[in-house]
């Protein structure tokens, strides 16, 4: 899937000529401007994920996230009365 947007004569030809100075096509320049614009937005508003969330970030099934959890419950229970 391809989008259009519209810029007047001028405005293309200051892209081009941003664009020429670096070496690169029109397109590719946008381009490279969108990605660092994106990663200033990711700078200035990082995303902290909860444990569970970063998981599924990171493509963990929720069975292997409950299997997980299961095994962190079960190395809490002490078969030992810790009082003693």
């Amino acid at each position: 899937m391809s989008h259009v947007f519209e810029l007047t004569d001028g405005q293309y030809e200051i892209i081009r000529e941003a664009a020429e100075r670096s070496g690169r096509t029109p397109e590719d320049l946008f381009l490279v401007w969108t990605l660092e614009e994106e990663a200033r937005y990711r700078q200035a508003h990082p995303t902290h994920y909860e444990t569970d969330e970063w998981l599924r970030h990171l493509g963990v099934s929720e069975q292997e996230i409950e299997a997980s959890k299961e095994r962190v419950r079960r190395g809490h229970e002490m078969p030992y009365d810790t009082d003693a």
